[in-house]
């Protein structure tokens, strides 16, 4: 009974869904959601960096938080 191919597969799938949506929701000049606006004022500060490098690079400092935040208690399966 092991799903995680498909499980994967899913989550690969949902976050294809979730860029395209956010990419034109913000190409359409409709805003961006809380945790987009961040990294889309800086890819307009810097453009040098694109939207989805911006917010990769926020992604990842989010996740370095969590890990200060919580020290022992962070899992490394929480990485994914």
């Amino acid at each position: 009974m092991n799903n995680m191919p498909q499980r994967l597969a899913f989550f690969a799938l949902g976050v294809v869904i979730n860029s395209f949506g956010v990419a034109l929701i913000t190409l359409g000049n409709l805003g961006t959601s809380a945790i987009s606006s961040v990294p889309y004022v800086c890819s307009l500060q810097f453009p040098m960096f694109s939207f989805g490098v911006t917010t990769f690079i926020w992604n990842i400092l989010l996740i370095l938080v969590q890990v200060v935040l919580l020290r022992r208690d962070f899992k490394p399966s929480q990485f994914l």
